[in-house]
């Protein structure tokens, strides 16, 4: 059941405030759109600036934990932005509810993908290399050097200028590299990042299944030990 909201009145300065499925009571969202940015930003952000302090620190802590937890076991490649033809990334269209952590995928994205330059941190979070795509000298060293499997011969110079074409596919090697660990990695990124769109909502809707009045004046003649009508 969707979430009930109102204006709160005077005193509340005309805010809007959802209710309580657990007790009924009122629930500031404060400004819900903000709210909803800073919880894509950071999972339990939105949370901490309604006050709602105990959602936001366990937001926080698991869904970032999941989230963490799959970049680990998918040896930090399973998370990168990539819309060349063929070569989709389509899980990153969940990953990407993450917020602020999944900013550097698209960071590198832009820059292996715009040009040929170098991806910064050694390639962290870089989309793979595909074959025949030109890379920076520099940026092919960086592979050579974290993929025992790569060697110089694996790329053609370019006569005169510092880019390297690479004569194989990098996701086939990764994928040969960390085996299922590469798709359970994925699995949970994409399962973090849709977590956090529940609580995107949260912040911003108020809490899923708030009862409705008839159904708290139900509960209330039940607890009173009243018949229940209809």
């Amino acid at each position: 059941m969707a979430s009930q909201h109102a204006l709160a009145g005077s005193s509340g300065g005309g805010r809007i405030v959802a209710v309580s499925p657990d007790d009924g009571s009122a629930i500031d969202l404060k400004r819900p759109l903000l709210a909803m940015l800073l919880a894509w930003l950071v999972p339990g952000a939105g949370h901490l600036y309604q006050g709602r302090r105990f959602k936001g620190v366990l937001f926080l802590v698991v869904i970032l934990s999941v989230y963490l937890t799959g970049v680990m076991l998918g040896g930090g490649r399973v998370v990168y932005w990539s819309w060349k033809s063929g070569e989709q990334r389509w899980a990153m269209a969940c990953q990407a509810g993450i917020g602020i952590a999944a900013v550097p995928a698209a960071v590198q994205s832009r820059l292996l993908h715009g040009g040929g330059k170098a991806a910064l941190a050694g390639g962290f979070m870089a989309p793979p290399v595909s074959l025949n795509q030109p890379v920076d000298e520099d940026y092919a060293r960086a592979m050579i050097s974290r993929s025992p499997e790569l060697t110089e011969d694996d790329f053609r110079r370019q006569p005169r200028m510092r880019l390297w074409e690479f004569q194989r596919d990098e996701l086939s090697l990764w994928h040969r590299q960390l085996g299922r660990w590469f798709e359970i990695g994925t699995l949970y990124t994409m399962i973090a990042g849709m977590l956090n769109m529940l609580v995107i909502y949260d912040a911003g809707f108020g809490p899923l299944g708030t009862p409705s009045d008839e159904e708290r004046r139900g509960k209330a003649g039940g607890a009173d030990g009243e018949p229940l009508k209809g």
